[in-house]
């Protein structure tokens, strides 16, 4: 009972230090903003509160990617410290360390990254499940009004390294001490799915984060999920900036979908058959996890 309540605690734990340290950065970075626009007369205190409110939410979403961008840079070295510190651990127990993918293997996981990214979407999108979830919707509008720059820094880059951390780093590897690998991957995967907080963004992080976790299972590095996430993300972002929405008809994300599907299948089995190396843990003094 002792060590199942351990292992909870370890799970729970890292979720409880991102809320905490968001709410902090989040809420001073919303005193700094609003303190702005009163001195500037962006933000005038008026009788009418409803009119207030909505003009203070205007003006935080307007920053909400800047604020998000600075929250994972907060989050990042925690997590960071903590995964080396795991890999220690299990480096010191196994008496051996994992090799890194050469950069070949980690160049097809961006791929991988990618051509999931474009299928999962496609099959969301056909699905219609984007109408059935107005948060989605007003989520979707605060990532990509931003302008490309800041969505690359806080979208591309910056969620996707905090989040695998966070995720497969910390939730699926701590999973992966006490049971195996099928049930490590689907836990991880549902925390994934919530942590996004709606319809739509549930059931693509869910089998995005799948994917995820078994590219960490046979590469055994967060940098091969981390990469994988940055190409998803960085293709999202690009279609969505670059591509006129009236050329995404149903026969054009069909079509999409089909050769996608296919180039993921086969950069999945490439996965599947993928042998990771190991050396003596003490020729490995850094930890590479």
């Amino acid at each position: 009972m002792k060590n199942a309540l351990k292992d909870i605690w370890r799970l729970v734990y890292p979720i409880l230090i991102y809320f905490a340290i968001a709410f902090v950065v989040q809420y001073g970075a919303m005193l700094l903003i609003v303190n702005h626009a009163i001195k500037n007369g962006t933000l005038i205190m008026t009788g009418d509160m409803n009119e207030y409110q909505n003009k203070l939410a205007v003006l935080i979403n307007q920053y909400s990617l800047q604020i998000t961008a600075a929250t994972n840079v907060v989050l990042m070295p925690i997590f960071a410290l903590l995964l080396k510190s795991d890999n220690k651990r299990r480096r010191l127990q196994q008496g051996f360390a994992y090799k890194l993918p050469d950069k070949k293997s980690i160049a097809l996981i961006g791929l991988l990254g990618m051509s999931a990214a474009v299928s999962v979407n496609a099959i969301v999108s056909i699905s219609g499940l984007a109408y059935f979830s107005p948060k989605y919707q007003q989520v979707s509008q605060i990532i990509y009004s931003g302008g490309i720059f800041m969505e690359i820094v806080s979208a591309v880059i910056a969620a996707p390294i905090l989040e695998e951390l966070l995720f497969r780093g910390m939730i699926y590897r701590r999973l992966r001490d006490f049971c195996n690998a099928k049930l490590a991957i689907i836990i991880s995967a549902v925390f994934f799915g919530v942590f996004h907080g709606n319809l739509v963004q549930f059931v693509y992080a869910f089998i995005i984060g799948l994917m995820l976790a078994y590219v960490y299972e046979k590469m055994k590095t967060i940098w091969a999920p981390i990469v994988f996430h940055v190409g998803a993300n960085l293709l999202s972002v690009l279609i969505t900036e670059l591509i006129p929405q009236s050329f995404l008809n149903v026969p054009v994300i069909i079509s999409a979908m089909a050769v996608c599907l296919a180039l993921t299948v086969f950069l999945l089995n490439y996965v599947y058959k993928y042998n990771v190396g190991i050396q003596p843990a003490e020729d490995d003094e850094v930890v590479k996890g």
